[in-house]
């Protein structure tokens, strides 16, 4: 369920953080698999976590979803799921 709070400029300006981070990881995904489509017909998605190399995420592109915490804490679009778009050419 999302969350309905109204979105803040610091949610805004994080936003723009995780933008950045997140087309750190599509850059990396160059140079090695740290984005893997796991289900293209369900846009489903593994991306990798830059913290923790043994770790990786799972991303749902078509309702905006992923298993890492700072999604499940703010609610909102987190690097994962951005690289996820970018990489799919699905970025919106």
């Amino acid at each position: 369920m999302r969350n309905k709070r109204k979105i803040s400029s610091q949610d805004l300006l994080g936003m723009l953080k995780r933008i950045d981070r997140a087309y750190g990881i599509v850059e990396l995904n160059e140079k090695e698999p740290v984005i893997l489509e796991t289900d293209q017909k369900e846009k489903l998605y593994k991306v990798r976590s830059m913290k923790d190399k043994d770790r990786f995420y799972n991303v749902d592109t078509d309702i905006k979803t992923c298993t890492c915490p700072d999604f499940n804490f703010r609610f909102l679009k987190c690097k994962h799921i951005i690289a996820a778009e970018f990489a799919s050419g699905a970025a919106t």
